[in-house]
C-alpha cells in the first residue's frame, strides 16, 4: 500500500511539473514567473543581519512558539468543524473504500499523499524564517517544521473525527462547543493555579529586564502542573529549537512520540472513517459544481434566507444600474450581519483595551480605522473582483444584452467602487468621530479636521475609481494576461502577474493624477491668494482635482465601452 501511494505521489508530481513547464512556454506565465522569482529573491534571499529562525532557541522564542502553537490548538478546539481534513475525491472513495484495505491503510495512503505538500510548506517557511540561508542545521529545522505541521494535521483530524462522533451521539452545535470550552477552562484553571505562586517573581523579572522575564517564564513552563500541560507542545517544538545536530537528535524522539500518539488516536477513532470521508467528498463535489454554476462556494443548494440583504431593483431605469445591482447582490450575498457586528465590537473593544482607557482607546480606534480605510483603498481593487474580471467569463451572455458597451463597463465598475468607497468613507468618518472629542490644544481644530474630511471623501473616491478602472481596463485591453472568472491562479507566475498589475496600476494612477494635481494646485493657490486659509485652499484644490479625475473616468469608460463592443465571443481570455 505504501509503495502504491508513493508511486501515485511521484507520478502526480511529475505530471504536475510537466503541465507547469508547458504552461511556462506562454509569455504571460514566463514573464510572471520571472517577476515572481525576483520578488521571492528580494523578500527571502537578500542579506539580513539576524536570522529569525534561530530566535526560537531563546527563552522568548520558546514562550512565543508555545503560545502560537497553543493558540492554533485552542482555535481548532473552539471553532473547528466536524469535516475531516483528510480530503478524498469521489473517485478516491469509490476506489479505496471498495478495495480490500484496512482502515489504517486508507489513512496511511492519505497521510503519505499529503506529506509532499506539508514538506513544501515546511521548506518555504524555513526559507522565509532563515532568510534563504541553507546549512546543515537549517535542514534539520525544515524537518522539525515538517513534524510540527504533520502533528497539527493529525490533531485537526482527530478533533474532527471526535466532533463527528459526538454529533452522532446527539451532542451538536452549541453543546459540543460548550464541552470544548469546559475542557479548555479546566486546563486554563490548572495552568493558572500552577503559575500563580510564581507571578510576583515573574513580574519583578519582567520589570528589571524583559530577557530575564522570558527566561523565568520559560523555566516556570517546564515545572509543576504547568510543565505537564505544556509538555506535548514543548515536545513537538523541541527539534525546532535545537541549536545543533546533537540537540536535534536528542529532542526528536519526544516529538515523534507525540506524533505517534496522534496517529494512534486517528486510526483508532470510534467513528466510521469512511462515512465521514464520503460525506466530505460529496460536499467538495457540490462546492465545485456550485463554483462552475456561479454560486457561492460555501453555500449548499437551498433557498435564500428571508432575512438576507435585499437590494430592490426598479422595473425601469438605466441598463448600467441593473449591471451594478447584479454585482452588488453577488458581493453582499455572503455578508453576515452578525459577523460584521462582532468584527466591529472586537475593533472597538480591542482599541479601548490597547489604549488603556477611553482617551487612548479613541486614538487607537482612529488609527485602526484609518489603516483599514487605506487597505480598502489601495488593495481592495485587487481583491474585490465583482466586475469584468469575473463577468467576462460569460462574454457570450453579456454580448447578448441589447446594451451599449459603455453602459456595461459603467455598471461593472460601479459595484466594487461603491462597495470599497463605502468602506473607505465609513473608516474616514469613524476616525473623525473618534478624534472629535479631544479638547486639548492642537494644531488642527475641530473645524479644520471637518474641512479635511469633506475634501478626503471625493479624493478617496477619485483614487479608488482610477484603481478599479485600471483593473477592468487591463482585462479588456489585455484579456489573455489577466485571470478571468472566479478561480484565482496561484504560484510564482500568478504572484508575478499580480505584481506587474499592481505596478501598472500605480503608473496609470500617477499619470492620471498629473492633470488633477496641476489644475487643483492652481485653483488652490488662487483661492489662498484670495484670502482663504491654507487648509481651506488645499481642500478646494483637492475637490477640483477630484472633478478632473471624474472627467477622466467618464472619458475612459466611453473608450473602454468601444473596446467592449469590438470584443468577440470565443476570443482569447485569461483562464489562470
Amino acid at each position: 500500500m505504501i509503495a502504491a501511494a508513493l508511486y501515485l505521489l511521484g507520478r502526480s508530481f511529475i505530471n504536475a511539473t510537466r503541465r507547469w513547464v508547458a504552461r511556462l512556454r506562454q509569455p504571460k506565465y514566463l514573464i510572471g514567473f520571472v517577476v515572481g522569482c525576483l520578488y521571492v529573491y528580494w523578500l527571502v534571499f537578500r542579506p539580513q543581519a539576524v536570522s529569525a529562525l534561530g530566535s526560537t532557541s531563546s527563552p522568548a522564542g520558546d514562550v512565543w512558539a508555545v503560545a502560537v502553537l497553543a493558540g492554533l490548538v485552542v482555535f481548532n478546539w473552539v471553532f473547528g468543524s466536524a469535516e475531516t481534513p483528510f480530503t478524498f475525491t469521489l473517485a478516491e472513495t469509490d476506489y479505496l473504500f471498495t478495495a480490500p484495505l484496512t482502515r489504517r491503510q486508507v489513512i496511511d495512503f492519505k497521510l503519505i499523499r499529503s506529506q509532499l505538500a506539508l514538506l513544501i510548506s515546511a521548506a518555504i517557511t524555513g526559507l522565509f524564517l532563515s532568510r534563504g540561508l541553507l546549512g546543515g542545521l537549517r535542514v534539520f529545522h525544515i524537518v522539525a517544521l515538517w513534524i510540527v505541521y504533520a502533528t497539527l494535521q493529525l490533531h485537526y483530524g482527530g478533533m474532527a473525527l471526535l466532533r463527528a462522533s459526538l454529533a452522532e451521539q446527539g451532542l451538536t452545535g452549541l453543546r459540543r462547543r460548550l464541552v470544548s470550552l469546559l475542557v479548555l477552562s479546566a486546563v486554563a484553571v490548572l495552568g493558572w493555579w500552577s503559575l500563580q505562586p510564581h507571578l510576583p517573581g515573574l513580574v519583578a523579572a519582567f520589570t528589571r529586564d524583559p530577557a530575564q522575564g522570558y527566561a523565568a517564564l520559560a523555566a516556570t513552563m517546564h515545572s509543576g502542573i504547568l510543565g505537564v500541560l505544556v509538555w506535548p507542545l514543548e515536545a513537538v517544538l523541541g527539534p525546532l529549537r535545537a541549536t545543533d545536530a546533537a540537540a536535534f537528535v536528542t529532542r526528536l524522539p519526544a516529538a515523534l512520540l507525540v506524533f505517534a500518539g496522534h496517529y494512534v488516536w486517528v486510526v483508532r477513532s470510534a467513528l466510521a472513517f469512511e462515512e465521514a470521508a464520503v460525506e466530505h467528498a460529496v460536499k467538495v463535489a457540490r462546492r465545485i459544481e456550485a463554483l462552475r454554476q456561479g454560486r457561492s462556494l460555501g453555500r449548499p443548494l437551498r433557498a435564500p434566507k428571508a432575512h438576507g440583504i435585499r437590494l430592490p431593483l426598479a422595473a425601469t431605469g438605466a441598463p448600467s444600474a441593473a449591471i451594478f445591482w447584479k454585482n452588488a447582490v453577488a458581493a453582499m450575498r455572503d455578508a453576515s450581519p452578525r459577523t460584521l457586528i462582532l468584527f466591529t465590537a472586537l475593533i472597538i473593544g480591542g482599541s479601548f483595551v490597547a489604549g488603556g482607557g477611553p482617551t487612548g482607546g479613541r486614538e487607537v480606534l482612529a488609527a485602526i480605522l484609518l489603516a483599514l480605510g487605506g487597505i480598502a483603498l489601495l488593495f481592495g481593487p485587487l481583491a474585490v473582483r465583482f466586475d469584468l474580471r469575473q463577468d467576462l467569463e460569460m462574454l457570450e451572455v453579456l454580448k447578448s444584452y441589447p446594451v451599449r458597451g459603455r453602459d456595461i463597463v459603467r455598471g461593472e465598475i460601479a459595484a466594487p467602487l461603491v462597495l470599497l468607497g463605502g468602506i473607505a468613507w465609513i473608516c474616514l468618518a469613524g476616525g473623525f468621530l473618534a478624534l472629535s472629542g479631544r479638547r486639548e490644544a492642537e494644531v488642527l481644530t475641530l473645524g479644520d479636521r471637518f474641512v479635511i474630511l469633506l475634501a478626503l471623501l471625493p479624493t478617496t473616491g477619485a483614487i479608488l475609481g482610477l484603481l478599479v478602472l485600471v483593473q477592468n481596463a487591463a482585462v479588456l485591453l489585455f484579456p489573455a494576461w489577466v485571470t478571468v472568472g472566479r478561480n484565482r491562479a496561484v504560484g510564482l507566475e500568478a504572484a508575478g502577474q499580480r505584481i506587474l498589475m499592481t505596478a501598472g496600476s500605480l503608473v496609470a494612477l500617477t499619470v492620471a493624477l498629473v492633470p488633477a494635481v496641476i489644475l487643483g494646485g492652481l485653483v488652490g493657490a488662487a483661492v489662498q491668494a484670495a484670502g482663504l486659509g491654507a487648509i481651506e485652499a488645499a481642500s478646494v484644490g483637492a475637490v477640483v482635482g477630484s472633478g478632473v479625475v471624474a472627467f477622466e473616468l467618464a472619458l475612459a469608460i466611453h473608450l473602454l465601452g468601444d473596446v467592449f463592443d469590438r470584443l468577440e465571443p470565443g476570443g482569447t481570455l485569461g483562464s489562470g
